[in-house]
């Protein structure tokens, strides 16, 4: 009998260990589980890890600055509480802050591949292309199949002038990434450069991928513009301004088709004042606007347009000259 009150004892006793320890468990994942285990325990990590991440999602940087900075000082061994203090610091436009964290980061964790691209990121930001390959050439060290390392040194590439280079990392962004619609973009913009047609496929590619890339498709329609080809950019241009209204480019540039090819000068007027009211500071829309209302004889209306433009950009000298042209004194 004894030996049966021992026994339901000791097994009372480890439901009781159990059910207490169940009871300790808390929700990480809502801000009341937060609080509720840093009113417990005021150096919890993993809760205080929990409620940092969660003010970097609530746009509160300066409460997750708080709540890292006391994690460090609790265990100043982790890589990933410098990795998300340099989010932070870069959110904030503290670069040098954001630099120290990230190198701290990587030398705590030599293998953390997102330190090391966030790193680059960083470097190529700053204009240290160098020490941006670098970290990327690290990052591929650890994971030879990362499309963002690829498109990364595509773009240094690409700013230090070597488009060889940056063509070939584009591709290899791609082979990674077939979904990658930025890459597609980037070669087509290396093959615009050129003047190859080959640009379409890929602007087209890009758009498949991303049809709401209002850049790739006014690229796009650039690209159709330059080789003579006005019916197919006007097309671009209005598929464009049917997704994003307030494209203001993309009406300059059919008012400028449609002035200098059509010679339809009324029809012109129309697309520049669209472009002037979706961007007030457009001083090339201005001064396009001003000389059809001279050319349609409306030579008051053109000195106002020729005067906004000058206004809003003092060194442009198309709109002083047509001043000076119509008599007016600057």
């Amino acid at each position: 009998m004894q030996y049966h009150i021992l026994r339901i004892s000791a097994i009372f006793s480890l439901l009781l260990v159990y059910s207490c320890n169940f009871k300790n468990e808390v929700d990480l994942s809502s801000m009341e589980g937060i609080n509720a285990a840093l009113k417990e325990n005021p150096k919890d990590t993993a809760a205080l890890f929990a409620r940092a991440k969660f003010f970097i999602g609530q746009n509160k940087p300066d409460s997750a600055i708080l709540d890292l900075q006391q994690l460090v000082k609790i265990d100043s061994t982790k890589s990933q509480y410098y990795e998300a203090m340099g989010d932070v610091y870069l959110v904030t436009n503290r670069t040098r802050y954001t630099k120290q964290a990230l190198e701290k980061a990587v030398k705590l964790a030599p293998n953390n591949v997102s330190a090391h691209m966030k790193l680059a990121e960083l470097y190529l930001y700053v204009e240290m292309r160098q020490e941006a390959l670098n970290e990327i050439n690290a990052a591929l060290r650890l994971d030879q199949k990362f499309p963002k390392a690829y498109f990364l040194k595509g773009m240094i590439y690409k700013e230090i002038g070597d488009t060889s280079l940056a063509f070939s990392s584009f591709m290899t962004t791609i082979e990674q990434d077939p979904n990658n619609g930025s890459a597609y973009e980037q070669i087509g913009l290396l093959f615009a450069d050129r003047g190859d047609k080959r640009a379409v496929d890929y602007y087209k590619n890009a758009l498949r991928i991303n049809p709401k890339n209002s850049l790739t498709r006014y690229n796009l329609g650039i690209f159709y513009q330059e080789q003579g080809a006005i019916e197919s950019a006007m097309e671009v241009y209005k598929e464009l301004v049917a997704i994003d209204p307030n494209y203001a480019d993309a009406y300059y540039n059919m008012g400028y088709i449609i002035y200098t090819q059509n010679k339809s000068v009324e029809k012109a007027l129309e697309f520049f004042q669209k472009a002037t009211i979706t961007n007030p500071g457009y001083a090339e829309a201005f001064y396009m606007r001003g000389l059809c209302q001279e050319d349609l004889g409306k030579k008051d209306n053109a000195i106002v347009d020729y005067k906004e433009s000058v206004r809003l950009n003092p060194k442009f000298e198309l709109p002083k000259n047509a001043l000076i042209r119509l008599g007016v004194s600057l």
